[in-house]
């Protein structure tokens, strides 16, 4: 079952950084018909992966109009955590589509003018031609993403 939950987890993060806000909400059973499993795997993923340990917060509703919101919770005391800590969390894997679908997004909320998405976008195809190893592109990515996030 880890295999499976490190793709439920995966997908979680991923459609986390996709949305680029603090919270996402999933419905459970869409996402395990995305992921061909049964909703009580869904379940056991958010309990052991997202928990209030591990800047998590997990709010869900049963029912056929049920949904899961997951919210990131800042935490000044994670942010001063020991870099072991980082080297533990999974890797997310984001392609060149996902930022261009990121920017494109922001672009529209014109919260990036087109010359910045341009140029964000020129400068991410370089990084995923340059930088092979998947946690340093992810590390400089994070990194220009919360950057965007200050403005």
């Amino acid at each position: 079952m880890s295999v499976l939950a490190d793709e439920i987890e995966k997908l979680i993060l991923h459609k986390l950084l996709k949305e680029q806000e603090e919270h996402v909400v999933l419905k459970r059973n869409e996402l395990a018909d995305e992921l061909n499993c049964a909703p009580s795997q869904i379940s056991y993923v958010l309990s052991t992966r997202f928990s209030n340990d591990k800047g998590f917060q997990v709010e869900s509703r049963r029912g056929s109009g049920g949904f899961v919101r997951i919210v990131r919770v800042s935490d000044k005391k994670k942010e001063h955590a020991p870099a072991i800590r980082k080297e533990q969390m999974p890797v997310i894997t984001v392609s060149l589509k996902d930022l261009d679908a990121l920017l494109y997004r922001l672009l529209n909320q014109q919260r990036l003018g087109k010359r910045e998405a341009v140029l964000l976008h020129h400068m991410f195809e370089a990084l995923f031609k340059e930088v092979k190893d998947e946690q340093q592109r992810m590390a400089v990515i994070s990194r220009v993403l919360a950057s965007l996030r200050m403005r």
